[in-house]
C-alpha cells in the first residue's frame, strides 16, 4: 500500500488544544487527527484559518501525517467538494467541537 504525507502548519496554541483532545481519548495526536478527519461529523467549514505564511515563525508548528494515498484522496475530494483548500478543510474539521 502506497502512502503519502499530508503536511500543514498550525499555531502552538492549536496544537496544545488538539493534543489535549487526543490525550483525553487515549490516542496519539496522529491517531486522533486521522480518526477525526475520517469521521462523518458535520462541521462549519467556513471558519477563518491562518495559512502557513500568516502564522509568525515563532508560533508555527508543523504537522506531518502519513496516510495511504486513498485516504488523502478522500480528504482532497471532501475538501474540494466544499470548495475549500485541503489545509482549511483539515483545520476546520479538527477544530470542530473544541473550545
Amino acid at each position: 500500500m502506497k502512502t503519502t504525507v499530508v503536511k500543514f502548519a498550525i499555531t502552538f496554541k492549536t496544537k496544545q488544544k488538539w493534543s489535549k483532545e487526543a490525550k483525553k481519548n487515549n490516542l496519539t495526536l496522529t491517531e486522533w487527527i486521522i480518526n477525526k478527519l475520517n469521521s462523518d461529523i458535520e462541521f462549519d467549514h467556513n471558519q477563518p484559518v491562518q495559512l502557513h505564511n500568516d502564522i509568525p515563525e515563532n508560533q508555527r508548528y508543523f504537522i506531518a501525517v502519513t496516510v495511504p494515498n486513498e485516504i488523502k484522496g478522500y480528504w482532497v475530494f471532501s475538501s474540494r467538494s466544499l470548495g475549500k483548500k485541503l489545509r482549511v478543510w483539515i483545520v476546520n474539521k479538527l477544530n470542530h467541537g473544541i473550545e
